[in-house]
C-alpha cells in the first residue's frame, strides 16, 4: 500500500511540474519542503517521505525556471535544491531495493539533474562513492527508456568520474544516443575519445565509421576505413567502402586496384565487376580527354593510355551485359569503349541491342563521358550494415546520385530563421540585470540602442545561417544545360540560383566540361541570401582531368539558348543524282531565345508600402515539380514573387503571408485548415484574406468539375485532388470581410507548355465555371478550354506577370477592376503576340458583392 502511496505522490508531482508561476507559489514549494522535513524527521513511513520529497523538488524546479535570477523567489529554490539533494540519491536507492524500478529511475534522474540546471553553472555538489553507480543507473535507464537527449549527460557525467567498470558500454552507449538524435558530431567526439582508450575495439570503430556514413563525413570517414583495414585487411565491406572512396574523389587507379582485390576474391559477384568495368572506363575517358586537349608526344601517350584501359573495360562490360543483358547503362559503356577504340563493327552490333531496349545509340564522333556506379542498396546484418553503399562527402564537395542537401535538412526561410534568433537573444538583452540600478537600466536599453542591437544581432544571424546550413551542402541536383557557344558559357541549374560558367571552345575544353560531369567536384562555395533563401555567389568547378571553371556572381554573361527550326521540304528523290553545284537555298530559319538569368522587370523595384495591413491574410500555393505529371514552368518564382508583394507593396506583416510551394493534397487541406483556424479567432468580417494558386487545373472528364492538381496526383482520381467548388464554399464559410482569389491555371487538363497532362485524353476539355461565394472575387488565368501560358522572357506566367506589373506600376493602389481590366487588355494581347494563340482572363465576383467590388483595392 505503502508503495502504491510513492507511485500516486510521484505521478501528482510530474503532473503539477511545469506550470506557471502564478500557480505554484514561493508558498506551495516552501509548504512541500516543511511537510518533508517535518515527516523525514518524525520518522515516518518512508514511501510517504519520499513522496513529498518529489513534490518538495518538483514544486522548486518549477518556481527555479520561472523565477527571475537574483531574486528572493530564486535564491530560495536554488537552496531548498541543495538541501534536498543527497535524499534524492536516499530515494533512489529506496525504491530500487523494492523492486520499484521506475520510481527509483525517477529520483536518479532529479538527483542527477540538480547540479545540471543552469542556476548552478559553476557550482560544485558533494559527491560519495556511489554516484558513478547512479550517473551509470540513470543514464542505462534514461537510454532504455529511449529519452536519448536526456540520457547523453548523465553518461558524461559517469565518464567524468573516472570509473572503469562499466567504461567502454558507456561510451558505446551514448555513441548509439548521440546518433539516434542526429549528433553525429557529438558522436564522432565521443568515439574518438573511446578509441583513445580502447584502439583495438573493432565495434567501436565500426560505429565511428557508421556515424561517418550517416553524416556523409569524408574525411573522418577515410582515417577510421584505414585504421579498421589496417586490422581486417580483407574484410570485404571495408574493401568496398575504401573503393567507393576513390571512386567518389576520382582516384579511379586506386579504386581500380582496391576492386580487383575483392574481384580475387569475390570472381562471381556482379556488382564487383561493374566496379571494376567502372573504373577501367574512367580510366579510359580521362586519358581520351587528355589527348583530345593535348598535342604531339603527350597526345599519343594518352591516345595509347586510353585504348588500354578501354581495352580491359570492354573485357569485363563483355561479361557483365552477358548477365545482365537489359542494363541499357552497360551496353552504352560498351559501346563507348568500341568507339573509342575503332571498333566499328562492334560498336554497330551494340548500338542495335541499344536501339531495341529503347537506349541512346552511341555516335563514333561522341566525346566520352564519365560514368557513375549505381546498384542495389544491400542491407548487411553486421556492425556496419550499409556502409558499402553509402555515400560521403569532403571538403571538396562532389556530386552524388543519392546525396541529401544537407546534413542537417533543407534550410528553413531566413526570415523565419533570424526573427527566431533575434527576438531570443534582444529578450535577454533587453531584460533589467539584477544588479543594474534603474538608471543604468534606463541608459543601457532605448530605442536607439535596441535598434542598433538588432541590426547587430541581424548580421551575426545572417552569418550564422549561412554557416550553418551551408557546413555540409551536397550539389547533387545541379543540371547541366547546353553549351552556348557564342558566348562560351554554360549554364547550370541548381537549387541555389542559375549559374553561368565560362569555358573556352579551344582545345575541346567545352566538350571535356560537359564529358566530365558525372565526376565534377565542386570547392569553395560562397553564398548570400537573396529572397529569403540561400544562393551561390561563386563555385570553382574542378574536372577529374584536374582543369579548374569559376562561377562569380559578380561577372556579368549572358547565356543564349539556340532553337534552330528545321523548314525543309520533302525531299525530291528525282534528283537523288551527283550534281557538281549545290543549291544556294538551304531553306533554314533559325531562331535565338535568350534565358534570362536574373530577375525580371516585375521581380525588382518593388514598391514598399508604410501601412501595415495586419487583417489580410495571404495563403499562396505555388505547384512547379509534380511527381507524375509534366512540371509547371515559374510557377514558384510567381509565388514567391506574389509573396514579396503581398509583404512590400500591400503591407502584410510576414506572418500574415503563408506560402506553400510545391504542395501536396495533405498540404493542400493543412493549408486551408490553417486559414480556417486564424478565421475562428476574429470577429465575422473582420479579416481579409488573398488566395494565389498557381500550378495544374484539371478537370474531372466525367462530371467536368474543376479541381487544383496537387504534386503528388495525375489528375486521374480526382477524388486526391482539391475541388474548386470546395474551395470556393470553404473560403465562403470563413465570413471574411472579402476573399480575393488569384488562379494562375486552367481547367482543360493543358499544361502551361500547351501540352495535354499525362492524365488528359488530348483533347482540352471545358470545365464547368464554379461560381464565387460569399464576399469573393475571382481572377482566373484562362476562359474555358483555354490554356494558361507562360511568359518565358519575363520568368513568370503570363497572368501572374501582368498581375505583378499592375501591382508595381499602381504601387497596390489600383483597384480590383483597374487590376482586371489591365490583366484582360494584356494578356490577350501578349499571348496572341508570343504564344500565337488565345488567353483571355476573367473576372467574377458573388452576387453578394454586387458591384462594390470594383472601387475596391488589395490593401
Amino acid at each position: 500500500m505503502k508503495s502504491n502511496l510513492l507511485f500516486f505522490g510521484v505521478l501528482v508531482a510530474c503532473c503539477l511540474y511545469g506550470m506557471p508561476l502564478s500557480a505554484q507559489s514561493t508558498d506551495k514549494a516552501a509548504a512541500a519542503y516543511r511537510e518533508f522535513v517535518r515527516l523525514n524527521n518524525e520518522g515516518a513511513d518512508k514511501a510517504n517521505v519520499y513522496s513529498a520529497l518529489y513534490r518538495c523538488y518538483t514544486e522548486y524546479v518549477s518556481v527555479l525556471s520561472s523565477a527571475q535570477a537574483g531574486t528572493a523567489a530564486y535564491q530560495e529554490a536554488k537552496s531548498a535544491l541543495r538541501d534536498i539533494y543527497p535524499y534524492l540519491q536516499h530515494g533512489a536507492v529506496y525504491n530500487s531495493q523494492r523492486g520499484n524500478q521506475q520510481n527509483a529511475l525517477i529520483f536518479a534522474q532529479a538527483y542527477m539533474d540538480v547540479p545540471l540546471m543552469k542556476a548552478f553553472a559553476g557550482e560544485s555538489f558533494t559527491r560519495d562513492d556511489y554516484f558513478a553507480t547512479m550517473a551509470y543507473f540513470a543514464a542505462s535507464g534514461t537510454f532504455n527508456a529511449r529519452d536519448y537527449a536526456k540520457a547523453i549527460p548523465y553518461f558524461r557525467a559517469y565518464l567524468d568520474t573516472g570509473d572503469a567498470k562499466n567504461r567502454k558500454d558507456v561510451y558505446t552507449y551514448m555513441a548509439k544516443a548521440c546518433l539516434n538524435i542526429g549528433n553525429f558530431d557529438l558522436a564522432k567526439s565521443v568515439l574518438d575519445e573511446a578509441m583513445s582508450n580502447y584502439p583495438t575495439d573493432f565495434n567501436l570503430l565500426s560505429m565511428a565509421i557508421n556515424a561517418c556514413i550517416d553524416s556523409k563525413d569524408n574525411a573522418n570517414l577515410q582515417k577510421y576505413v584505414t585504421k579498421a583495414l589496417a586490422q581486417k585487411p580483407q574484410d570485404n565491406t571495408l574493401l568496398n567502402i575504401q573503393g567507393k572512396l576513390y571512386e567518389d574523389t576520382q582516384q579511379y587507379q586506386l579504386a581500380l586496384n582496391t576492386y580487383l582485390k575483392l574481384r580475387r576474391a569475390n570472381p562471381r559477384s556482379l556488382d564487383v565487376a561493374r566496379h571494376v568495368a567502372l573504373n577501367y572506363y574512367n580510366l579510359g575517358v580521362l586519358n581520351y580527354n587528355k589527348a583530345s586537349m593535348e598535342q604531339g608526344s603527350a597526345a599519343k601517350k594518352h591516345d595509347r593510355q586510353a585504348k588500354e584501359y578501354f581495352t580491359a573495360a570492354a573485357a569485363t562490360l563483355e561479361d557483365i551485359v552477358a548477365s545482365d543483358p537489359m542494363s541499357v547503362k552497360y551496353l552504352e559503356a560498351l559501346a563507348t569503349a568500341y568507339s573509342c577504340m575503332g571498333e566499328t563493327d562492334r560498336l554497330s552490333a551494340v548500338n542495335n541491342k541499344i536501339a531495341s531496349l529503347g537506349g541512346q545509340t552511341v555516335q563514333t564522333s561522341s566525346m566520352p563521358s564519365l560514368m557513375a556506379y549505381s546498384g542495389k542498396k544491400v542491407r548487411q546484418d553486421s556492425p556496419m550494415q550499409n556502409m558499402a553503399q553509402a555515400t560521403y562527402s569532403t571538403g571538396t564537395v562532389t556530386r552524388q546520385e543519392n546525396a541529401t542537401a544537407t546534413a542537417m535538412g533543407e534550410a528553413p526561410r531566413y526570415s523565419q530563421y533570424a526573427k527566431e534568433y533575434v527576438e531570443s537573444r534582444i529578450e535577454r538583452w533587453q531584460a533589467k540585470d539584477p544588479y543594474e540600478t534603474i538608471d543604468e537600466y534606463k541608459t543601457r536599453v532605448t530605442e536607439e540602442t535596441r535598434d542598433a542591437k538588432i541590426k547587430e544581432l541581424l548580421k551575426q544571424a545572417e552569418a550564422d545561417y549561412i554557416k550553418t546550413y551551408t557546413a555540409h551542402i551536397r550539389f547533387n541536383d545541379m543540371l547541366l544545360k547546353p553549351y552556348d557557344a557564342e558566348n562560351r558559357v554554360f549554364l547550370v541549374e541548381s537549387k541555389y540560383g542559375e549559374l553561368i560558367v565560362p569555358v573556352p571552345r579551344e582545345n575541346n575544353e567545352a566538350q571535356v566540361f560537359e564529358s566530365s560531369w558525372a565526376g565534377m567536384q565542386f570547392k569553395d562555395p560562397k553564398f548570400y541570401i537573396n529572397n529569403d533563401k540561400l544562393m551561390l555567389s561563386s563555385l570553382t568547378f574542378v574536372t577529374p582531368t584536374g582543369n579548374t571553371y569559376r562561377y562569380d556572381g559578380d561577372e556579368s554573361l549572358n547565356y543564349t539558348e539556340t532553337v534552330v527550326d528545321m523548314n525543309f521540304g520533302a525531299i525530291d528523290t528525282s534528283n537523288l543524282v551527283a550534281e557538281t553545284h549545290t543549291s544556294n537555298n538551304s531553306g533554314v530559319r533559325r531562331s535565338k531565345a535568350t534565358v534570362s538569368v536574373g530577375k525580371s522587370d516585375v521581380d525588382t523595384d518593388i514598391p514598399e508600402s508604410k501601412e501595415v495591413n495586419d487583417k489580410t491574410f495571404a495563403y499562396i500555393i505555388a505547384n512547379e515539380d509534380y511527381s507524375m505529371v509534366a512540371p509547371v514552368p515559374m510557377a514558384q518564382n510567381d509565388g514567391q514573387t506574389f509573396g514579396e508583394y503581398c509583404r512590400k507593396t500591400l503591407g502584410l506583416p510576414e506572418t500574415n503571408v503563408r506560402y506553400y510551394p510545391n504542395a501536396s493534397y495533405g498540404i493542400m487541406l493543412s493549408a486551408i485548415q490553417d486559414l480556417k483556424n486564424i478565421a475562428k479567432v476574429y470577429d465575422p468580417g473582420e479579416i481579409n484574406v488573398i488566395f494565389y494558386y498557381a500550378g495544374h487545373g484539371v478537370p474531372n472528364e466525367a462530371t467536368k468539375d474543376a479541381f487544383l492538381l496537387p504534386v503528388d496526383a495525375n489528375g486521374q482520381q480526382t477524388e486526391v485532388c482539391y475541388s474548386l467548388n470546395k474551395l470556393y464554399s470553404e473560403l465562403a464559410g470563413l465570413n471574411a470581410n472579402s476573399v480575393i482569389v488569384f488562379l494562375d491555371a486552367c481547367f482543360s487538363g493543358a499544361g502551361r507548355d500547351g501540352d495535354m497532362l499525362a492524365s488528359a485524353r488530348g483533347v482540352a476539355l471545358k470545365a464547368k465555371a464554379e461560381k464565387p461565394q460569399g464576399n469573393m472575387v475571382i481572377f482566373s488565368a484562362a476562359s474555358g478550354d483555354e490554356t494558361a501560358y507562360p511568359y518565358k522572357e519575363k520568368g513568370h506566367g503570363l497572368f501572374t506577370y501582368y498581375l505583378l506589373k499592375k501591382l508595381q506600376e499602381s504601387k497596390g493602389e489600383a483597384t480590383l477592376q483597374e487590376i482586371g481590366d489591365y490583366v484582360t487588355e494584356e494578356v490577350r494581347r501578349q499571348s496572341q503576340v508570343v504564344n500565337r494563340k488565345l488567353q483571355t482572363p476573367t473576372v467574377s465576383a458573388s452576387a453578394t458583392m454586387g458591384d462594390s467590388w470594383k472601387d475596391m483595392k488589395l490593401r
